[in-house]
């Protein structure tokens, strides 16, 4: 009786083991090297909110024109995927002019942050300025970018009207 109680203690903690093991690899995998993220600084914040269109990047935005709710500078040793994202021929007068219209980091509604883009090697490959904190960035075939559009439809209901956080209701 002892050995196949103990048999069965032996056989859980080799099960759990295994599960554990199983598991660890299974985040490892998901959580390394396959995608690029954003890197927020006030530093982004300063550029966009100051009005500076720099050199050597191509600018796109999704959203409205009038009022963008999104905006990407990419350094041009890269190019865009073609994507959603609207290519702009951007002006300091446009990008102030965005920068009146817009939530900023002083405002409250809807505040927009600043981001480095790097790469899954963590390479800079251009600057985000948006109200939404999360995209999917992947570095494809040579110099190729990949980034999807934000998805603006988050924490809506199905008839496109805002959620207040944590309630689930209207």
């Amino acid at each position: 009786m002892q050995y196949l109680r103990g048999l069965c203690i032996k056989t859980k903690i080799l099960m759990l083991l295994l599960l554990f093991s199983g598991m660890t690899t299974i985040m490892t995998a998901c959580s390394t090297g396959a995608y690029g993220r954003l890197d927020f600084k006030l530093a982004i914040n300063d550029i966009f909110e100051s009005g500076q269109v720099l050199d050597n990047h191509t600018y796109y935005y999704i959203g409205p024109e009038a009022e963008p709710v999104a905006i990407m500078a990419i350094d041009n040793k890269y190019q865009l995927a073609p994507s959603l994202w609207k290519e702009i021929n951007l002006t300091p007068g446009q990008l102030k002019a965005w920068m009146e219209r817009i939530d900023n980091r002083y405002r409250f509604r809807n505040r927009y942050d600043g981001a480095l883009i790097l790469d899954q090697d963590g390479n800079q490959v251009g600057m985000w300025y948006s109200r939404f904190d999360w995209t999917t960035i992947r570095r494809g075939e040579g110099n190729q970018l990949i980034i999807y559009t934000p998805d603006t439809t988050k924490n809506m209901d199905d008839a496109g009207r805002g959620v207040i956080w944590g309630t689930g209701r209207n």
